[in-house]
């Protein structure tokens, strides 16, 4: 009975945890679709600070003891801390931001996917681990896919440089939450979870400072309106504090193996909301440059994972 029991809460923490994972893709893309909404009636740096300035303030009461009593960690690992900031909240708020000006929902729902493949790149590039050939085939391939997005599917204007600048930031923002994952990696062991978020959020806002300053000073302001009152709010709430939190809370229970599937689903979310939300359509290079970054993804992720396993 005891066994039973056992397996019956273990198999209903698992499905909580995958239904925590659609919740945490689900806010995801409607980050994306909130970007694009709010585009002209919210500057996009004001957004990105507001996103993480405000997430930072929602987790100041519940981190603060966590804060105190990581104090010393804090002090000796703040460039390794303030370098994190800088590549996840700065570049996936007022970067990703800046680019849902230039291009749609749906492109940055699907271009988002090649994150875990930039990560395994830059870990090559930065950490020097080992890269075998089938790694480099996925690698190729979810590159190849997002070249297709890029180029819309033609690749000839990748060689007249007729591309979309939105979509080029939605590839860097991409390199800065690779580039966030490393530098978490190579960081020691002994912060609390909520000293360290919270104090990325403060320092992606922090980041964002210099850039409010100048759209400001430049004579773009928020707009007051119901859209930039519900834009600003939820970006502050969900996509910094409550998908991060029940992502990571997830990957704990399920591991970050399955976790990663589960990125195929934003531009699934991203197309199923942009659709009727903002009237935008899904043409046949969405669908092709999606698959080659899946299959990219999933041969890359799979390759890697094996390889480490090999080196430990």
């Amino acid at each position: 009975m005891t066994d039973r029991s056992g397996t019956q809460a273990a198999s209903r923490t698992e499905a909580i945890a995958h239904l925590m994972m659609l919740v945490a893709m689900m806010i995801f893309a409607l980050n994306y679709i909130i970007g694009r909404w709010a585009a002209g009636d919210t500057p996009p740096y004001i957004m990105g600070f507001v996103r993480w300035g405000g997430g930072a303030l929602i987790l100041l009461p519940f981190a603060w003891t966590h804060l105190r009593n990581d104090y010393g960690f804090i002090r000796r690992h703040w460039k390794t801390l303030c370098l994190a900031g800088f590549m996840m909240p700065f570049m996936v708020g007022g970067v990703s931001y800046v680019a849902m000006t230039y291009t749609s929902a749906i492109n940055a729902g699907v271009i988002v996917t090649s994150t875990p493949v930039m990560t395994v790149l830059l870990s090559w590039v930065v950490l020097r681990e080992p890269i075998r050939g089938a790694v480099w085939l996925g690698i190729s391939t979810a590159i190849a896919g997002v070249l297709y997005m890029v180029s819309r599917g033609d690749p000839a204007s990748l060689l007249a440089l007729s591309f979309n600048a939105g979509d080029l930031m939605l590839v860097a923002s991409c390199l800065g939450v690779g580039a966030y994952g490393i530098s978490i990696k190579k960081m020691p062991d002994g912060i609390h979870p909520l000293s360290l978020l919270t104090v990325i959020c403060a320092v992606g806002a922090l980041c964002h400072v210099p850039f409010v300053a100048y759209e400001i000073t430049s004579g773009e302001q928020v707009v007051l309106s119901a859209k930039s009152a519900v834009s600003l709010t939820f970006l502050a709430i969900f996509p910094s504090v409550v998908a991060i939190l029940i992502w990571n809370s997830a990957i704990a229970r399920i591991g970050p193996s399955r976790s990663t599937l589960y990125m195929y689903l934003i531009p699934v979310f991203t197309a199923v909301l942009a659709i009727p939300l903002l009237g935008e359509s899904i043409g046949v290079y969405h669908v092709v440059g999606a698959v080659l970054i899946v299959i990219g993804v999933t041969l890359a992720s799979r390759k890697a994972r094996r390889a480490s396993r090999r080196t430990t």
